[in-house]
């Protein structure tokens, strides 16, 4: 835990997602503004719709830059972002990484889910639902996604290592409807092949739910998905999902904003990489979960 900033009334902290996830984003916004509350920052939510428009965070950022705020939260989209962090750098603001990084940069932390273990945890889960044995699909988001490729590895790695064979179905894009499009293609494609399914984030996670209804499978296969919606939820409670992998995105959005208001007042702690676990989440657990 970060220890407490001093309240600076007035000033704002720059909050910047990559897009898309939006019931995740949500809720890493509500953690941020609870942080902001406690510390006395206003948090200056902003960032494009959809992941593939990592482009619009170049503009955000100089709107944060021209706004005065005293630090910067950002989910880097692509390299794109780079110049744009360089005059954050320039101008003595620091930025903190939040979901994923661009290490070469030089920001003042990172906050964030171990991925690449939230992907073992699915693909362990995965092997015991099927008792080690049988073959599952695995979808990916988009190539070079920092996130989604750690748990997409993190799955493969632990489906196979548990006893499963792992079929790679493909990206499947970032937008819901794309998603949904190359997802229904590939179960019809490989379809009898297969007894589980997986998808690594919100966006893929729902579009490949639908796709399953689409295909008349749902329920009929093991799915776990990432990220927690209301429909997800609801696909748990009737058996269509069979488990979800759960970050923490509260938590997130309140540690990245505690840890961008310790940099203001330089008084980073020597830990400045917060790592949160994701939980698994199945019918037997998931009320215990929800508020």
């Amino acid at each position: 835990m970060l220890a407490s900033a001093t309240a600076h009334c007035g000033d704002c902290i720059g909050f910047i997602p990559s897009g898309g996830g939006g019931s995740f984003w949500k809720s890493v916004n509500s953690g941020a503004v609870d942080a902001g509350k406690e510390l006395g920052y206003d948090i200056y939510f902003r960032g494009p719709q959809a992941e593939d428009q990592a482009g619009i965070q170049n503009m955000v950022l100089e709107m944060i830059r021209q706004r005065g705020c005293k630090a910067v939260v950002i989910a880097p989209g692509s390299l794109e972002v780079r110049p744009a962090i360089d005059k954050l750098r320039d101008a003595g603001i620091p930025w903190i990484y939040v979901d994923r990084s661009m290490g070469a940069q030089a920001a003042a932390g990172m906050v964030g889910t171990d991925n690449y273990k939230a992907g073992q945890l699915a693909g362990e889960a995965m092997a015991q639902r099927l008792n080690g044995k049988g073959t599952v699909l695995l979808f990916r988001m988009k190539h070079g996604w920092q996130t989604t490729d750690r748990r997409e590895l993190g799955f493969a790695d632990a489906a196979r290592r548990k006893g499963l064979k792992v079929i790679d179905a493909g990206y499947l894009g970032a937008v819901y409807g794309t998603a949904m499009i190359n997802g229904s293609a590939a179960l019809g494609r490989y379809k009898g092949q297969f007894q589980g399914v997986f998808a690594p984030n919100e966006a893929t996670s729902m579009a490949v739910l639908a796709a399953l209804h689409e295909q008349g499978i749902a329920g009929k296969v093991a799915y776990i998905a990432v990220d927690v919606t209301d429909r997800l939820l609801e696909g748990v409670r009737d058996g269509t999902v069979a488990g979800l992998i759960a970050q923490a995105p509260h938590a997130i959005g309140y540690q990245a904003v505690r840890m961008a208001a310790a940099a203001i007042d330089k008084k980073l702690p020597a830990q400045r990489e917060v790592i949160l676990d994701a939980v698994y989440l199945t019918k037997t657990n998931i009320e215990s979960y929800l508020p």
